[in-house]
């Protein structure tokens, strides 16, 4: 019976590719929905091993090393003979690798001697809790749009994955596992090439996938001639240079700077686009970038609804006078990015806040509990919930988890285990006050999800105004697993989001639903792919902060007030808040002006 995730580690001269974390990473998320665990395949000449307990830090369960001096450059078939006898011997569910020059040469070779399935390129991965079947997503047609694949009648299920797409989990030292040494059985026809020399690429460009600054150019940028600005602005940031497809298909600059479905995906610190247009192949591979700056002469081209900052103008003007202008400050007052003063944070132990732009963010950050709640958690979101109600400068609070595996995984189970009855009850009592406390904020509250959002997690999104959650997410309230029930608010307030039979259906079975399935009964408002979580989180945020915020308001109180009472009292509260845009204090005289007037309003909230 196939069982497992395995992942095959690139190593070159006995460091760990980034592409192995990354893989490691996702293998977790999937092996943890198959109630499965992570392998990680080591290949490599003598003393490779010595990496391997590494790779249990970073996610594997068990590793698995082929040590051998013939191995210590790669070749395709004597890594091919390895890893087609761990196969066939232990019969894994999946094995994936990365889509490097070596994971492309290798697993369509490997996959050709199983007689099983293999996709390529895939930018993302999940499983199917229907069918426990591994949904494999990539580009097709030139980029044009995304193909989910699954491989129904063979196994193992086999994928390449593109670098910088999946995000490797929290590196943990008190992390064990298993690490197991093999004998391949190699034959005379595994060494019928032979390696002479191997000679470094002196002149191979640097990895963009790494760098901090990176500076784009696209069609705009007008030929070779016009990347050479862009490089040197790339210089003077220490960044690099990147190229959306339709440069690097006019023959302007090569294509290991092609960011994009079709390129590479890349989330520097700042992403500068000069001349690029906006197209979902290139937004796709740059939108998880920390700060976007746009420069283009089309006012309406697309990659302004994703900028921080965005100019309209010509970028061979624009370019000249920004570097000028940043070598000066350079050797002056220095250019780079320093850390907000400490009194625009609050610091916690398990929670991050900040406010930005009437913007807070709350951060729940246990990544190596899964974000789980605990009592010191629970009230440090309640002590942040304080902090905002007097504040009316925020207009949004955007609610997160660390990492990527887990929005918040649950209660903290082992806290809680010891227990007696009236510790129970001042647990429940406290995560009920603070998750009020969180739902009765005059402020929007969007609960950005990405990954398992399971029991108190669920309460805790729950308690927010809006959700939007990435494809991967997982729900459920899995009490009755533990011979508990939901006592974080999760018996009242769920049934009031998704009506009384879904409710009881989550609660009773405690079986997890996909993001798809909540959307589908109204648990959250939005599904997403991963990497466009922020991007329309924070879009979202600032449609709602273009409104009038008193009438934003007014409509929550309505509805917040409305639900704990009967009907006819709720047309009581609706007319109350109805009444009051019409005064002084109000903006319904403002707006219906401006409607009149066909301009845009002034709103002062």
């Amino acid at each position: 019976m196939s069982k497992n995730v395995y992942v095959v580690i690139e190593q070159r001269d006995g460091r760990v590719q980034n592409i192995g974390y990354e893989l490691l990473g996702e293998a977790s998320s999937l092996a943890f929905d198959l109630k499965q665990e992570v392998v990680a395949v080591l290949i490599g000449g003598v003393g490779i091993s010595k990496i391997a307990q590494e790779l249990i830090y970073w996610g594997a369960n068990h590793v698995i090393v082929a040590e051998d001096s013939r191995l210590q450059e790669y070749s395709t078939l004597p890594y091919s003979r390895v890893l087609t006898q761990i196969i066939l011997t232990d019969e894994p569910e999946i094995v994936l690798f990365g889509a490097s020059s070596i994971g492309r040469d290798l697993a369509p070779r490997v996959s050709a001697r199983l007689k099983t399935g293999l996709t390529a390129d895939c930018t993302g991965l999940s499983i199917n809790l229907d069918n426990q079947l591994l949904m494999m997503t990539r580009p097709a047609f030139g980029g044009n749009l995304m193909a989910t694949i699954c491989c129904k009648h063979h196994k193992p299920q086999m994928a390449t994955v593109r670098t910088g797409v999946m995000q490797p989990i929290e590196r943990d030292d008190n992390r064990t596992g298993t690490i197991r040494s093999i004998e391949i059985a190699f034959q005379r026809k595994d060494f019928a090439v032979e390696l002479v020399e191997v000679i470094p690429n002196d002149n191979i460009s640097a990895d963009i996938t790494k760098a901090k600054y990176l500076v784009g150019g696209g069609r705009g940028v007008g030929g070779p001639e016009g990347f050479k600005i862009v490089r040197e602005l790339a210089n003077t940031l220490n960044g690099e240079v990147a190229a959306s497809r339709a440069a690097v298909e006019s023959g302007w600059i090569g294509n290991d700077h092609q960011v994009g479905q079709t390129g590479k995906t890349v989330r520097p610190d700042l992403y500068i686009a000069c001349g690029i247009s906006g197209a979902i192949q290139h937004l796709t591979g740059m939108e998880n970038s920390g700060t976007i700056i746009a420069i283009n002469k089309n006012a309406s081209a697309p990659i302004f609804n994703v900028a921080d900052l965005g100019i309209v103008g010509d970028l061979h003007v624009i370019l000249p006078k920004l570097n000028d202008a940043l070598k000066e400050a350079k050797t002056s007052e220095g250019i780079y990015h320093s850390p907000k003063e400490a009194n625009d944070f609050v610091s916690m132990r398990n929670i991050m806040f900040h406010i930005e732009n009437n913007i807070a963010y709350m951060t729940v950050n246990r990544p190596n509990a899964l974000n789980a709640l605990n009592q010191d958690t629970l009230i440090e979101i309640g002590a942040v919930a304080d902090i905002l109600a007097h504040d009316k400068s925020v207009k949004v609070v955007i609610v997160r988890g660390t990492g990527d595996r887990a929005f918040v995984a649950g209660a903290d189970i082992a806290a809680m285990q010891e227990m007696n009855e009236v510790e129970a009850r001042r647990i429940s009592e406290l995560a009920q006050t603070v998750f009020s406390k969180l739902k009765n904020l005059p402020q929007i509250v969007i609960a950005a999800i990405n990954g398992f959002t399971l029991g108190g997690g669920n309460e805790l999104a729950m308690a927010c105004d809006i959700r939007v959650a990435t494809s991967r997410s997982k729900f459920g309230q899995p009490e009755t697993n533990l011979g508990l029930i939901p006592g974080f608010t999760g018996t009242q307030r769920l049934p009031r989001l998704v009506g009384e039979s879904s409710a009881k259906m989550m609660i009773f079975t405690s079986e997890m639903i996909s993001a798809d399935e909540a959307l589908r009964i109204g648990l959250v408002n939005k599904v997403v792919a991963p990497e466009a979580l922020m991007r329309t989180v924070l879009s979202l945020a600032m449609q709602i902060t273009s409104k009038s915020m008193f009438a934003v308001q007014q409509a929550k109180k309505c509805i917040n007030d409305g639900c704990a009472v009967d009907f006819e009292r709720g047309l009581q509260i609706e007319q109350d808040s109805w009444t009051k845009c019409f005064t002084a204090e109000g903006e319904g005289r403002e707006g219906m002006t401006a409607f009149v007037e066909k301009r845009k309003p002034n709103f002062m909230t």
